[in-house]
């Protein structure tokens, strides 16, 4: 049972790219939601996930290749 653990510095990344994506939404929620309908605003929150998204996969992709059954 001796899994293999990943690079720390991948996980620093993970919790990095998370915690700025929390940032951003307290910012655009605190700044600029106002200014926009709930319909742009749920579009904003897509697309910022969509964003983490793609910096995260190839993050992980390689190391999850490598270690694949």
């Amino acid at each position: 049972m001796n899994e293999p653990q990943p690079e720390p510095k991948r996980i620093y990344a993970t919790i990095i790219i998370g915690l700025l994506w929390l940032l951003f939404l307290g910012i655009w929620l605190f700044f600029y939601a106002a200014s926009y309908s709930i319909l742009q605003n749920i579009a904003v929150f897509i697309i910022s996930l969509v964003v983490v998204g793609a910096l995260i996969i190839p993050i992980w992709l390689p190391w999850s290749f490598k270690h694949a059954n």
